[in-house]
């Protein structure tokens, strides 16, 4: 009886060490691109920013936005715009996303087609972007690139990157500052469905990269569920003689 209650001891111990999580790595700018939309019937690629830059890639469907795959890892980003809040974040509000490859330090971004007072390519005060993932993830490693294609951190001439609100599964978690020493957020948080929400007039942001990673599972949980079966079927066989 000890030797059992020993080891469903260790085992309970051992459920609290986490197993470690895969990652997946989503390069949405030129520099080190490893993803493109996966419905490619959904895709412009003949689209071009104000600056008549081609090659970057631009939603037909505004509303369906671009599916992505990587290492296992499915998403679908969609972009809004003219948005309150997250309840306005509806197929009525979505607007034409576009992953802007070149110059190689962009991004995904909005364009802001109501709007020419940006580069048409950041997510504005007012604009959103929406990911999806097939399954809860831990999203972390989010780089962010600013107008004229540099990062939140590089004095450029078109503003700052500004700040956004994030919702993770519709509910609000904080308001993140862009720019100055912060153009990458180490944890942006877990979940299946991220809303960032531009809220600076005159600044805005693409995403660059984000590290996607599955939510770690206890290493010992199947241990300690095969552990708890064996007890009872112990305890039953006692009764029974």
């Amino acid at each position: 009886m000890k030797t059992l209650r020993y080891l469903a001891a260790a085992i309970v111990a051992a459920g609290f060490m986490a197993a470690p999580a895969n990652a997946a790595l989503f390069v949405f700018k030129g520099d080190g691109l490893n993803v493109t939309p996966d419905n490619v019937g959904n895709v412009n690629s003949t689209c071009a920013t104000s600056g008549g830059v081609s090659n970057d890639l631009c939603t037909i469907d505004h509303a369906e936005g671009f599916d992505y795959s990587k290492d296992g890892v499915n998403v679908t980003v969609t972009a809004y715009a003219g948005v309150g809040g997250i309840d306005d974040v509806s197929d009525n509000y979505a607007t034409r996303l576009i992953q802007d490859i070149n110059p190689a330090d962009s991004g995904l971004g909005a364009w802001s087609e109501n709007n020419t007072s940006d580069d048409q390519t950041q997510f504005d005060s007012g604009e959103a972007i929406r990911f999806v993932f097939d399954q809860e993830y831990t999203v972390t490693n989010v780089e962010f690139n600013r107008g004229g294609d540099t990062n939140c951190t590089t004095p450029a001439t078109e503003g700052d990157c500004g700040a956004f609100d994030l919702y993770i599964d519709g509910a609000f978690i904080q308001t993140i500052v862009l720019g100055a020493a912060i153009d990458v957020i180490g944890l942006l948080g877990t979940g299946t469905d991220f809303v960032l929400i531009a809220i600076t007039e005159g600044a805005g942001f693409t995403i660059a990269t984000m590290e996607v990673s599955d939510v770690p599972v206890p290493a010992a949980l199947p241990l300690l569920l095969s552990g708890l079966a064996g007890l009872g079927f112990a305890s039953r066989r006692r009764k029974t003689a």
